[in-house]
């Protein structure tokens, strides 16, 4: 059987010419940068040459890039590392944080951990296609308002947010309350709030220019560019008030301890090279096979697509059967029976429907596979079903699709599916 790999959202496979790049620096040269001697120095000029290659991409300086493990780390540093520079200079107030609803785990599970702190947070609202209320974030930001964090694509529905409009907002609140008018070093609270985006799944397909953006921070990652796995960054503006959370070296300019991943830091900014240069015409090739998709199934009985279907990431098909019963292994017009996994996991509606697929050769998702907890619950599609008031499904099946999709495996995708239905309706 010929497997189709339709998770691009989840991992990349790496490009060829990532693994050219790297290759010299799993052998030859594999000093470690902080050396003083000629190999140290030469690993040394490749963490740099890829800090200041990425930098130019991005829009910032070169010391504005802040390599880390991942992208989880990246938003770990971007909240815990905010707020704790905020707190070390107001240890008598209370720090309050802003993040979305639809978040990603790396950003809502630190803003949980914070708030069990003592940090106040603040989850602003979606509409029923996913789009953060903007109104709810200018009424939700106040004078200890540390952090706003909202997502720049969402990594379950592809629903792309204003982030250029968030940054707005913040911007004019900054002016009026503040009195932040210059271009400059800001002194004190002047900085406050920032603004931090998780674009890890954007940067195959938006815009990415920090400056334009408007945010404060960036975090993304290698392994959803085709670049290598356990490599990630941190995009920050110069005089961006942040406290390390790991400590034990001096690396990345004190902001980040551990001696850097070279093969991996060279291998993420020719990944990063190849997707912009990518971007636009990769973009438009995969909106065709979306919208394809998205049309073809809106034909099938129940169905309810998720996300935003135009202000959408071009590679991702988000979409749920109204008639799937997520808990019951009852027979409904379709059934929720169960089945097992080899780790003796039990799996029903949703989850079901995508082990089936993945029998007949297609790889799916249910959601982020970054959090394999409660698997037939979405936080992200129950904050879509609160906002339009509708009792619908909180699970559903995610499609995602990368440069070696094509046409073709996406009209046997929907035969293979619509054969299970059949045989199961």
């Amino acid at each position: 059987m010929r497997r189709v790999y339709f998770d691009y959202a989840a991992a990349t496979p790496i490009d060829p010419s990532v693994i050219k790049a790297m290759e010299p620096f799993w052998a030859l040269r594999s000093a470690n940068p902080s050396a003083i001697h000629q190999e140290g120095v030469l690993a040394r000029k490749a963490v740099e040459g890829a800090r200041s290659d990425i930098a130019a991409i991005l829009g910032v300086h070169a010391d504005e890039i802040v390599f880390t493990g991942s992208a989880t780390e990246s938003c770990n540093l971007a909240l815990f590392g905010a707020v704790k520079a905020w707190q070390k200079i107001h240890p008598d107030r209370r720090a309050h944080v802003i993040v979305s609803a639809i978040e990603h785990d790396a950003v809502l599970e630190p803003a949980r951990k914070l708030e069990e702190e003592g940090v106040r947070v603040t989850r602003l609202p979606v509409d029923a296609s996913g789009i953060v209320d903007t109104r709810a974030l200018k009424a939700a930001i106040e004078e200890d308002t540390v952090l706003v964090s909202v997502m720049y694509a969402n990594n379950e529905i592809g629903t792309i947010e204003p982030i250029e409009d968030v940054a707005r907002i913040i911007r004019k609140w900054k002016k009026e309350v503040r009195g932040v008018t210059r271009v400059g070093k800001p002194e004190g609270d002047e900085h406050y709030p920032l603004l931090h985006t998780d674009a890890t799944q954007a940067v195959n397909y938006c815009a990415l220019h920090i400056p334009r953006l408007g945010v404060d921070m960036l975090s993304m990652n290698a392994a959803k560019i085709y670049g290598p796995k356990g490599v990630g960054l941190l995009a920050l503006l110069r005089d961006t008030p942040i406290a390390p959370i790991t400590i034990g070296g001096g690396h990345e300019g004190g902001r980040r301890a551990g001696t850097e991943n070279v093969p991996g830091i060279v291998g993420f900014a020719e990944a990063l090279r190849i997707a912009r240069k990518m971007a636009e015409k990769e973009s438009a090739r995969l909106a065709l096979i979306r919208d394809h998709v998205i049309s073809e199934l809106k034909r099938l009985n129940g169905l309810v697509v998720n996300g935003d279907e135009e202000k959408r990431l071009p590679n991702n098909v988000n979409f749920s059967f109204s008639n799937i019963d997520p808990s019951s292994t009852a027979r409904a017009d379709y059934p929720s029976n169960r089945t097992e996994f080899a780790t003796g996991h039990s799996a029903a509606g949703h989850e079901f429907l995508a082990l089936q697929l993945d029998a007949k050769g297609f790889a799916v998702a249910t959601k982020s596979a970054c959090n394999e907890t409660d698997a037939e619950t979405s936080h992200v599609l129950k904050a879509l079903r609160e906002a339009d008031g509708v009792n619908g499904p909180t699970s559903g099946i995610r499609i995602s699709f990368g440069r070696a999709t094509k046409k073709e495996q996406v009209s046997d995708f929907i035969e293979t599916l619509e054969a299970i239905l059949g045989e199961r309706g």
